[in-house]
């Protein structure tokens, strides 16, 4: 089987064959919130007389066809989206650098010679290059936040458990959330109004941004400075405080890699060491490493995930409070990028994505700005639960940024 027996041709590699087109079940749309609004599903939901494939042929083939769809798919389809078809996703969500030896490498419309980011990679694409509005997906160590920052594009991670996570394969079930992309901020929170039944809330006068300390010496060095004048900016909006070291985002990273492979192991462990030739070189060595976590291992993880979960409290004690820092270190890197290169960068990512997964917090992306002609995003993050908060602030920052 080839890759173009797999795919559906001309939209960027973005579309998985089975699933492109109509949808299977076709209902009536209960309400108009997201009339017209082209809807891509990342391959790992649930879809009515589909089989969900998950970046892998071995395992979509042993996958029955799906007889209910996923309660986020069906929310969308019933307030108006319009199905555009199944996305190419890494293979069972493990990667961050959109790349699967199957399905080939979704093309990043932003730039053409690099990676789009993972696991929703397909997702992420689809919204880029205009093929879908809504690009669904899923995110456990960035999935949504680093695809997005990569394709300039808005992508959202909501609090965990916000979402209900039904007739959604997960990677690792105490970090895996429901997210999505847009084009535009005002749809990206359309969409999280349709799905957690909530409703917009305006920007607080008594907003307080910090920006962390201890993100600065990740990022590139024309991050930084582009990163200070964008503080600049904002400051006559907004009130802006640095935020004294004491995250420890290299420590956090660490454990939050122990404790995902650790939950992977548990769910897909004695599959994937049954069917390991299956997968790609960079998911079957991650696939090695994660049956190889022991308890020892994990109980030291979850003192280090204790310790965040408590830091970014404090953070977020007052109310109003919010994170704003670039989505990433840097850039997405070349397609020609060897593989050492693509995981020396998903590491130095996991420091700047893992806090959020660790807390369970959530983060939005938004379109930033541009180095060596690629988009590169900015963030904002805030409590468990300030979903609406997170929104509000993230698109007025971005608005004042546009003035």
């Amino acid at each position: 089987m080839t890759r173009d027996d797999l795919l559906q041709p001309g939209l960027n590699g973005a579309f998985v064959r089975d699933g492109f087109g109509a949808l299977p079940a076709p209902v009536a749309p209960l309400y108009a919130t997201l009339a017209g609004q082209r809807l891509a599903v990342k391959d790992v939901f649930d879809i009515e007389r589909l089989t969900t494939g998950g970046g892998n042929p071995e395992w979509a083939a042993l996958q029955p066809c799906a007889t209910v769809t996923a309660p986020a798919v069906r929310l969308l389809l019933d307030h108006g989206a319009q199905w555009a078809g199944k996305t190419v996703t890494d293979e069972l969500t493990y990667s961050l650098a959109g790349i699967n030896a199957h399905y080939g490498t979704p093309r990043n419309p932003a730039d053409a010679g690099r990676l789009p980011g993972g696991s929703s990679s397909g997702s992420a694409v689809a919204v880029a290059a205009g093929h879908a509005d809504i690009g669904l997906g899923t995110d456990c160590g960035g999935s949504i936040r680093l695809p997005a920052s990569y394709c300039g594009i808005w992508g959202m991670r909501p609090t965990h458990g916000r979402i209900a996570p039904n007739g959604c394969v997960t990677l690792a079930h105490s970090f895996d959330t429901v997210g999505w992309f847009a084009r535009d901020g005002a749809l990206l929170a359309d969409v999280f109004s349709v799905l957690a039944h909530s409703t917009p809330q305006p920007v607080s006068t008594d907003a307080q941004l910090y920006v962390p300390e201890v993100v600065l010496p990740l990022l590139h060095e024309a991050v930084n400075t582009a990163f200070g004048r964008t503080i600049e900016a904002l400051s006559d909006g907004f009130a802006l405080k640095l935020l004294p070291a004491g995250l420890r985002p290299d420590a956090w990273a660490q454990a939050f890699r122990v404790l995902q492979a650790a939950e992977v192991a548990q769910q897909h462990g004695r599959w994937a060491l049954d069917h390991i030739g299956s997968f790609g070189a960079d998911v079957r060595a991650r696939m090695e490493a994660a049956v190889r976590v022991t308890a020892a291992d994990v109980h030291a993880a979850q003192r280090v995930r204790v310790e965040a979960v408590r830091e970014l409290a404090r953070v977020f004690d007052r109310p109003d409070t919010y994170v704003l820092m670039p989505t990433l270190p840097w850039i997405a890197p070349r397609l020609d990028a060897s593989r050492e290169t693509v995981d020396e960068v998903r590491a130095r990512s996991q420091q700047m994505l893992c806090m959020a997964g660790l807390a369970g917090l959530p983060q939005v992306n938004m379109p930033w700005t541009t180095f060596e002609g690629a988009p590169l995003g900015l963030s904002v993050m805030g409590a468990r639960g300030a979903d609406e908060g997170v929104l509000s602030i993230a698109r007025a920052v971005h608005a004042m940024l546009a003035a």
